[in-house]
């Protein structure tokens, strides 16, 4: 396929090389290698969940949003497919980039909203007004017009392919799941950013609770399987064959290069999208700093990794096929519900950063907008219309589109940042 061979060239060494690069530094910078600091941001962000602000949504809102944006597709269906194009492997090389992706995250979050701006749409900010302030003009609109983009393919099309599913299971085809996938889209979407927010400060914590409990039931059914699922992770990370116990270059490299790219996609550390929603809040950098560390975590190490394991335990690559051999059919109407529930709140969440940068790019013109709605809302039928492996290759093309110039400003700003 094309766009899998274009991907597999643009996430070769030299992308996994500079992403790491930036984890590392950043990582160390902040000390957000440390457990201990870990956990002391975690804490941060808990203590702030009732924090409300008389200008601005709260943090936890904030949060809320731009954990919708990152737990969705990537972390259910793209870790499946990490695993079928990389191996067990990937998964090992998954949670590495996304430990560094830690202090990526913060920093990237800490740098944005520090060129927050208040008008009449509220508070907005993010590495495109950073860059402004900084002289960069064209590179701010650079990372705006790659965040359009990006949210038609990472946030849009890749996550109703998930909710698309569900619309199959109940025997819808595609033709009418892809028109219902359109209009939920638009109805959200026409709606403006405040009730993006509202939606997904309800609907995130609400999904995430039933996905993480069914997994957790899946993993108990299946417990025997764990100890070699660990073992084929930590294996295949290495490129261990484990029929012949040989090593394997290819393997090696296909689970370095899906790790790093499901890091990202799961994640978004490093592509400068989840401060688009942090810098709503009017809370001071470092209270939404901590939300991205939990962010990252929750995503990486809750839900990506249950999803991982139950799929590694059950001898599977479909996270729906689990859940009804476990319970029948309700139980892959469960996984359905879920999915589409984290699908929705990742393309709300996607469309709020891509009407920023489209505020930043033509000011208050109406029309502009429109025109964005209306195709962002059509684009929401391609995830019933085209196979999920296409969806999530073309999304990692252009999440490395959207990572440049954000990349670029933590590099001139590394200075700026500290615990």
């Amino acid at each position: 396929m094309l766009l899998e061979r274009i991907k597999e060239i643009l996430w070769g060494v030299p992308t996994t090389a500079v992403f790491t690069a930036f984890g590392v530094y950043f990582a160390a910078k902040t000390g957000l290698y440390s457990p201990h600091a870990v956990w002391r941001e975690l804490k941060k962000a808990f203590s702030a969940f009732g924090k409300k602000e008389k200008n601005g949504v709260s943090p936890f809102a904030a949060a809320a949003t731009a954990l919708g944006g990152t737990v969705g597709a990537g972390s259910i269906l793209g870790v499946g497919y990490g695993i079928a194009v990389g191996g067990a492997g990937s998964v090992f090389w998954m949670w590495v980039f996304s430990f560094f992706a830690i202090g990526l995250k913060y920093a990237e979050t800490r740098v944005a909203l520090r060129g927050r701006e208040e008008g009449a749409g509220g508070i907005r900010g993010g590495a495109h007004l950073r860059l402004r302030s900084l002289g960069y003009e064209k590179l701010a609109a650079l990372f705006c017009f790659a965040c359009i983009l990006c949210s038609f393919g990472t946030g849009n099309a890749a996550q109703t392919g998930a909710a698309a599913q569900f619309l199959f299971a109940l025997g819808i085809p595609k033709l009418p799941a892809a028109a219902i996938c359109v209009l939920a889209v638009g109805l959200a979407v026409f709606g403006g950013g405040k009730r993006i927010i509202r939606f997904n400060a309800a609907a995130v914590p609400a999904a995430s609770a039933v996905y993480i409990c069914a997994c957790f039931a899946l993993l108990c059914l299946n417990a025997r399987g764990i100890p070699g699922s660990f073992a084929r992770i930590f294996t295949q990370a290495f490129g261990i064959k484990q029929a012949a116990g040989g090593f394997s270059g290819a393997l090696l490299a296909a689970a370095v290069r899906e790790g790093c790219a499901r890091s990202v996609f799961s994640t978004e550390a490093g592509m400068g999208s989840s401060p688009l929603a942090h810098a709503a809040s009017a809370g001071d950098e470092k209270t939404q700093g901590s939300f991205s560390v939990l962010e990252t975590v929750f995503d990486t190490f809750a839900v990506s990794t249950l999803t991982a394991l139950c799929l590694l335990c059950g001898g599977s690559g479909s996270a729906r096929e689990l859940f009804e051999s476990a319970w029948g059919a309700p139980g892959g109407l469960l996984f359905g519900a879920a999915a589409a529930a984290f699908a929705y709140a990742s393309v709300i969440s996607w469309s709020y950063y891509a009407q920023t940068c489209v505020f930043y790019l033509f000011g208050n013109r109406k029309a502009p907008l429109f025109v964005f709605r209306a195709l962002f809302s059509l684009a929401a039928g391609a995830g019933a219309l085209f196979p999920a492996g296409t969806l999530i290759a073309a999304s990692d093309i252009l999440n490395l589109l959207m990572a440049v110039p954000n990349l670029f400003l933590l590099y001139k700003c590394r200075k700026e940042v500290t615990l």
